[in-house]
């Protein structure tokens, strides 16, 4: 019998398209990351004076838990600026969780993901001693953020595909919460103030 193909359902097409949309979105955040230039070195917490935060903040709680290492930070003496992403439709209630600071919302994004130039390009240029990424759920706005940035030391979850966007990786349970990766970034960096070598942290 001749094998007759089907029509993609509705599900299935929008299912196709966001697969193609992520594997051509993954091929141009792989070649941002070897094209960026920028002074690479490995900081601390004690010794990074200027700091930079991205995360996901669709969540009240979240953004909460950010407000509050922000304010730990700070209260270190660090310069701190922090850039948030709403991938949502209406994005006002969360944006007005935390007023002043900068985020990225769906509509500043191209097809491929990727944050428009002007909307990034004042944080993504700043030579942050160390940018931590709290992008736990592994938002592609963001990424893209992390690779343009030029950032010296740059921190996040250890994620075996996305092994080349940091210089410090931090290995934690997917399932785990914001709040469980935060304490395991405090801990790792503690870590390397006691001059251990670095590598990924597993925990």
């Amino acid at each position: 019998m001749n094998k007759i193909d089907l029509p993609l359902s509705k599900i299935e097409q929008v299912a196709f398209l966001e697969k193609l949309r992520t594997g051509v979105a993954n091929y141009f955040l792989r070649k941002k990351v070897t094209k960026n230039n920028r002074e690479r070195n490995i900081f601390n917490l004690r010794d990074a004076k200027t700091i930079g935060i991205i995360f996901n903040s669709a969540s009240a709680e979240d953004v909460d838990l950010v407000k509050k290492y922000d304010s730990y930070l700070r209260d270190m003496g660090k310069t701190v600026k922090t850039m948030g992403y709403v991938g949502l439709k209406e994005p006002a209630i969360n944006i007005s969780w935390w007023p002043g600071e900068a985020y990225i919302t769906r509509e500043e994004i191209n097809w491929l993901y990727e944050p428009k130039e002007q909307f990034i390009h004042s944080f993504v240029q700043e030579g942050f001693d160390m940018l931590i990424d709290l992008n736990v759920n592994g938002e592609m706005p963001l990424m893209f953020v992390t690779a343009s940035s030029k950032a010296k030391c740059k921190v996040g979850r250890y994620t075996e595909r996305y092994s080349n966007l940091y210089d410090v990786m931090i290995e934690t349970d997917e399932t785990k919460t914001l709040k469980y990766f935060l304490r395991n970034v405090d801990t790792y960096m503690e870590m390397l103030n006691k001059g251990r070598n670095v590598e990924t942290a597993k925990h």
